[in-house]
């Protein structure tokens, strides 16, 4: 029997949640290092703890994430579960690359700024 290959167009879906989540990682990773060079710089939390980088973080994350369902509504289920799980591999490592370079530009910016 012949296994039904994965979807490129709910292989996109997933990656964009896959690109979400690389994203929320980034912002944490930043707001981590905004916090601690804070401290040390002024010996005191940033005012609101850092909050305003949090939000302008998540607002960009949850609009690729809300895309992302939008395309897994359009395209609908994978028609078993083996198939999903591969399109959720497939979908991690269409995302890898836009992670990394996420996270490369994160590392550069906290480099700059100490």
């Amino acid at each position: 029997m012949l296994h039904p290959r994965p979807s490129s167009v709910r292989v996109f879906g997933k990656s964009m949640h896959m690109f979400a989540a690389g994203w929320i990682v980034s912002i944490g990773w930043f707001w981590f290092a905004q916090m601690q060079q804070h401290m040390l710089r002024h010996g005191a939390w940033p005012p609101n703890y850092g909050m305003s980088t949090v939000a302008e973080g998540l607002l960009p994350s949850a609009v690729i994430a809300l895309f992302g369902i939008g395309v897994d509504v359009l395209a609908g289920r994978a028609p078993t579960t083996s198939l999903n799980r591969r399109e959720w591999l497939h979908a991690f490592w269409w995302a890898l690359a836009p992670n990394a370079l996420l996270l490369l530009t994160v590392w550069i910016m906290i480099q700059e700024g100490q």
